[in-house]
């Protein structure tokens, strides 16, 4: 499969899911045009260059709910145009989105996902716009569900996956997985099931590898209740790699808890163990980017992109309160990743991402976004602290039509020599929202 632009996968999802039945779907959108400055746009410890920008920029939002299709994707895709020609002009798009298309219902059906993110190509360097690459990972498969007795259902599950990074080849690869689950329905609101999934992961360019298969056999408790939500999983997988590289296994475990404390109140934590790569972390993650600074920039992530597996351990919160005037959030994080085959990037991480918004008049929004990271790096004797902050001025001037002023700080501290830098961006962007 070919490399895709983001707007054109969501735009091909959108429309291969919607062809075998006419579509009630929902779809909202903004366009902006925003002219900014940056004071260090190659984000330089020794050598800072002004710059000017241009950046058209459209988002969207797309939702269908209906008998034959349910589908949901959130994007945004953007293009840079530096106006005094320090780097070239670039177009940048984050994407996540996700179809089922009902064939036969409760029977057959195909699904569909795409997450497209920025991420850097060297990530011990800094985001400058040169150091930044586009990733995709697309995957698409039928689902069959059966019935095996009075209260056990059965589902086989056949997905091919193909991950593109625009610089990084050896991230590019195609990937097989068949699983079967059995699935039991405890009540209206539980279910437990088992499961056993099989994986091959065949990298497409030289420089990646090596291929390897996956073997994952998990139990699954779910449940829905009306102020609380579980999913707990937890089982056992195995690493098979050429007969050059030494196999790995061990314990897997995903668990998330999410408490509606109230119709303002939501908490939730998460715990996972596993074995991981650059393109599951893409997929995972691209949930987030967009919530860091809703109706803002395109954001580099920090994901290292190449074709190793890791041990990765995760632990993850959040809080969210929303009211008619305010709407608060974060969400703090640990995690620790161990390469099974070039240990250099091991990492220890722990971050967050938090903002609040205040509805100062009915048309006047003030709001601040922040996130920080720090990441030791077990091998190179380094750490690494990223922050970026955000505040931001929105005035509604009509129903569909409004102005922000984003004032940006942009800040990595580093132990590692001429490695940290300081930015200062400010932008002014006109939006017309549908």
């Amino acid at each position: 499969m070919p490399p895709r632009h983001p707007l054109v996968a969501a735009l091909g999802l959108a429309l291969a899911a919607c062809a075998p039945a006419a579509c009630a779907f929902e779809l909202g959108y903004s366009l902006e045009t925003a002219l900014g400055h940056s004071d260090n746009v190659g984000q330089s410890a020794i050598d800072p260059v002004s710059q000017s920008m241009l950046i058209p920029r459209l988002d969207f939002t797309f939702s269908e709910d209906g008998a034959y299709l349910r589908a949901n994707a959130v994007g945004q895709i953007e293009y840079r145009d530096y106006l005094g020609g320090a780097f070239d002009n670039e177009v940048r798009g984050q994407l996540t989105s996700q179809a089922v298309w009902m064939i036969l219902p409760y029977r057959l059906s195909m699904d569909f996902e795409d997450y497209a993110a920025v991420q850097p190509v060297n990530v011990l360097a800094s985001n400058a716009p040169n150091n930044q690459q586009q990733t995709n990972v697309f995957t698409a498969g039928p689902t069959f569900n059966f019935h095996l007795f009075q209260t056990l259902d059965g589902e086989a599950d056949l997905r091919a996956t193909n991950s593109t990074a625009s610089v990084t080849h050896e991230f590019d690869s195609n990937r097989t997985l068949g699983a079967l689950r059995a699935i039991r329905k405890l009540s209206a609101l539980d279910a437990l099931s088992a499961n056993v999934e099989a994986q091959h992961v065949h990298f497409t360019d030289a420089s990646g590898g090596p291929d390897y298969d996956r073997y994952d056999a998990y139990a699954r408790y779910q449940s829905k209740l009306a102020s609380l939500d579980l999913d707990l999983a937890a089982g056992w997988s195995r690493i098979d790699f050429s007969k050059l590289v030494p196999s790995h296994s061990g314990v897997f475990t995903r668990d998330t808890l999410a408490w509606h404390a109230s119709a303002s109140n939501t908490f939730s934590i998460g715990y996972l163990r596993q074995f991981t790569d650059a393109s599951q972390d893409i997929a995972y993650d691209s949930t987030t980017l967009s919530s860091i600074a809703p109706g803002g920039a395109v954001l580099a992530g920090s994901t290292p992109v190449t074709s190793e597996v890791y041990r990765e351990n995760r632990v993850d919160g959040s809080w969210e309160y929303q009211d008619a005037r305010f709407h608060v959030r974060a969400a703090p994080y640990y995690r620790t990743f161990h390469y099974l085959i070039d240990p250099t990037l091991d990492q220890k991480a722990h971050g967050a991402t938090a903002g609040v918004s205040y509805r100062m008049r009915p048309l006047w929004t003030l709001a601040f976004d922040a996130l920080e990271e720090t990441r030791r790096y077990s091998f190179l004797a380094r750490r690494d602290e990223d922050l970026r902050f955000d505040l931001s001025f929105t005035d509604q001037l009509t129903r569909q039509w409004s102005v922000r002023l984003d004032l940006i700080r942009n800040e990595r501290n580093s132990s590692a020599a001429d490695q940290g830098f300081r930015e200062n961006v400010v932008f002014l962007t006109l939006i017309f929202r549908r």
